[in-house]
């Protein structure tokens, strides 16, 4: 296979991917959380059947292509449905797991690969796409469907409770109370009306919110705004380009483990995740954010400096190091985790829709352009510009990035985004479009 038929057939998977990014919304919204989980397994599935009996070159693009639909949409929709399961309290927890399964499934793939990738056994790779496909098949029955989509839908507060109790498990008290908590929230009402109208929840009617209208509607511009500032900063930080890097840099201190290099980068992401998982609820999205990005900045200024100056191997690959692990705590799992705290319930699918096309067009616009960047201002001159880009960002981020830890969707919304929760702020009230006695 030529250099250029290859290229095409890594692309696939992205194009695969955005195509389905773009339509997670409308699956999402339409056929709700779980069902539209089982629509990926099936897609990820059928593509892995194509790759592992692909014959040809054209096979094998399409079946990337098909298995990439649902990686897109499950993209999307995994932080939302997660995000609407938990309580307020762990969403940062809980969150932070999705991003550590993506790590483990990562550092899994790379120890298979490098078992298996011979002329005998390559195709069995893929065949574990059809494993875990079927696998999750198997379980999401077990799931139950978002209780608070549920509660979005006219008609579904019933379904929402019984989800919901599910999730809590009894006393059927402390489930009502939940529920009206949510209302509460949409309503911006305070303790007097949660006491006045505890068995009266709201139904809401209000429109699901496709991407155009995201995208055309002022109320969103600024939560918009602060999604693609995640997702941007963490493509332009340079990660993928980082890696890319790696091999060469650390192949130089570690020449006997050269071929385990990307293991090792691995095993450091999947570690400093967990940190993310512990730290994520007890210090918070913005602070963790900053963190992140300024130790990253600081690290690829460092590495651009170590290859400047030439025979500094070491303090490359600690650059290296210390750039993966402040990734991990904040940079890799926050962008997906806030999407679903900065819009509301109807808005969550397209908001993630657009946060990850314009994550996935950024990873390809840098993994495109690092090389012919790096010819024109050379490697040490790309990772300047990369700790440039990420000092930027941090600076935006100081002033629009709110903390959502321990607020609500709602909560962050009716404060206008601001950065810390008001303390003493009266919520505007939104009468409900209907309400229906339990």
């Amino acid at each position: 296979m030529s250099d250029a038929k290859y290229s095409l057939v890594v692309a696939m998977l992205t194009a695969g991917g955005l195509v389905g990014a773009l339509s997670a919304s409308y699956v999402s919204d339409r056929f709700g959380r779980r069902l539209a989980l089982f629509g990926t397994a099936i897609l990820m599935g059928i593509g892995s059947v194509i790759m592992t009996f692909a014959v040809n070159t054209a096979t094998l693009m399409a079946g990337r292509f098909v298995a990439g639909l649902g990686s897109g949409i499950v993209t999307v929709v995994v932080p939302a449905y997660i995000a609407e399961c938990v309580p307020k309290a762990s969403r940062g927890f809980f969150g932070t797991l999705n991003q550590l399964a993506i790590v483990v499934g990562i550092l899994v793939a790379q120890g298979v690969g490098m078992a298996w990738s011979t002329l005998a056994a390559w195709r069995s790779i893929l065949a574990i796409g059809i494993v875990l496909a079927i696998a999750q098949l198997l379980l999401l029955p077990f799931c139950v469907d978002s209780p608070r989509h549920l509660a979005s839908i006219p008609g579904g507060l019933n379904s929402a409770k019984a989800s919901l109790l599910r999730l809590r498990g009894p006393p059927m008290e402390l489930v009502e109370a939940e529920v009206n908590e949510w209302r509460n929230e949409q309503m911006g009402g305070g303790e007097e009306d949660q006491q006045t109208h505890v068995a009266t929840v709201v139904e809401s009617e209000r429109p699901k919110i496709n991407v155009v209208r995201l995208l055309s509607t002022a109320q969103y511009r600024r939560p918009l705004l602060i999604i693609l500032l995640l997702q941007l900063t963490q493509q332009f930080s340079g990660i993928n380009a980082v890696i890319f890097y790696s091999t060469s840099i650390m192949s130089a201190v570690f020449p006997e483990s050269s071929d385990l290099i990307t293991v090792y980068i691995s095993v450091v992401n999947l570690l400093m995740t967990i940190v993310s998982a512990y730290l994520m609820d007890r210090v918070g999205r913005r602070t963790l954010f900053l963190v992140s990005s300024s130790m990253m900045a600081v690290m690829s200024i460092l590495l651009g400096w170590s290859i400047e100056a030439a025979g500094q191997d070491k303090i490359s690959a600690a650059a290296i190091i210390g750039f993966v692990a402040a990734f991990a705590i904040g940079l890799g799992p926050i962008p997906f985790l806030m999407i679903p705290e900065l819009v509301d319930t109807p808005a969550v699918s397209s908001a993630g829709s657009v946060g990850l096309a314009c994550n996935m067009v950024s990873n390809f616009v840098v993994s495109a352009g690092f090389l012919g960047l790096r010819d024109i201002i050379g490697q040490d001159g790309v990772f300047y510009l990369f700790g440039f880009i990420l000092v930027v960002m941090t600076c935006l981020a100081v002033y629009i990035l709110p903390e959502t830890k321990g607020r609500s969707a709602d909560e962050v919304i009716r404060s206008n985004w601001a950065i810390h929760s008001p303390q003493h702020y009266q919520p505007v009230r939104t009468p409900p479009t209907t309400t229906t006695e339990v």
